[in-house]
């Protein structure tokens, strides 16, 4: 057999580069798939930073300032909830959510942050909380809506109203940041404990200890009451 020649290439030689082409072609593949998903994701990478206008294509709610505390609180978990579910990086949280400070809360923020700003130090979301709680919901209006729910009485309110207003001013009790068991019990203890006599009186003896059980029963011991009467 003739010998084979300086220009034929060797057999196993191509194929090992056939490999190391697929292998690179495989490689590039990924990092592509990489860069868009971060790409859809509005971040560089896992823990980069994202672009704000990433974050308003999701239309996060915005907060002009107001008296009354319960919508401050409701902005606040709104927020809150835009950028976990846009995954916003922990750092930027105070840049996103505070852009959505306009009119009164804006020049109220551009003013403390200068404050803040003046010992040098990170302004984390937790020192934005303190700082803004203080501001649109103070411990005084706190404590005016945990008095509120210690008082509040079912009174012409129907099962349907009633607990809706229970727990708006539930979220406001110091016990709420307590044990999750403790609240649990405590919630429908109080809770009974405010519906009319008439409805009560049914509930009662079931001795019913989860909440939304407990709302039900209520809804039909009042059906009951109302065809009753």
């Amino acid at each position: 057999m003739p010998e084979t020649s300086g220009n034929t290439p060797n057999p196993i030689d191509f194929m090992a580069a056939l490999c190391n082409m697929a292998a690179a072609m495989q490689a590039t593949t990924e990092a592509l798939g990489n860069q868009i998903n971060n790409g859809n994701n509005g971040n560089n990478d896992e823990n980069g930073p994202m672009s704000l206008h990433s974050f308003l294509k999701v239309h996060p709610p915005t907060f002009r300032g107001t008296s009354n505390s319960t919508n401050a609180d409701n902005w606040i978990k709104a927020i809150e909830r835009a950028l976990q579910a846009q995954q916003v990086p922990d750092k930027q949280w105070v840049e996103f959510g505070t852009y959505q400070l306009h009119g009164e809360a804006q020049h109220w923020w551009q003013g403390m942050r200068r404050i803040l700003q003046l010992n040098g130090g990170v302004i984390s979301w937790e020192l934005f909380l303190e700082k803004f709680y203080k501001k649109y919901f103070p411990t005084s209006a706190r404590n005016a809506r945990e008095l509120e729910l210690l008082q509040l009485k079912q009174g012409q309110m129907t099962i349907t109203e009633y607990p809706s207003k229970f727990e708006e001013l539930c979220r406001f009790s110091r016990i709420y940041q307590g044990a999750l068991e403790d609240f649990a019990e405590w919630k429908c203890i109080k809770y009974e404990e405010g519906l009319r006599s008439d409805i009560q009186s049914f509930v009662a003896p079931m001795q019913i200890q989860e909440f939304s059980e407990l709302v039900n029963r209520s809804r039909v011991a009042e059906d009951y009451v109302k065809r009753a009467a």
